[in-house]
């Protein structure tokens, strides 16, 4: 079971980079690179920051593959 995710695809649609990304939820870009290539899954409390920081539910940008 993985988790795939659409930080990317949302990030872009908001017109943001992943600097300002990570800046914006307290993170670093090289974290957000790694969450986004799907290298790394985000703890409950980033992908909480990243949800409401781009204004969308945690279960849109990320999604249990089976």
């Amino acid at each position: 079971m993985a988790i795939k995710n659409r930080l990317r695809e949302i990030r872009i649609e908001q017109h943001l980079n992943q600097d300002d990304l990570a800046a914006a939820v307290g993170s670093c870009r090289k974290s957000i690179s790694n969450i986004e290539l799907g290298h790394r899954n985000p703890s409950i409390e980033m992908a909480l920051r990243l949800a409401a920081y781009l204004n969308v539910s945690v279960e849109t940008i990320f999604q249990i593959e089976e």
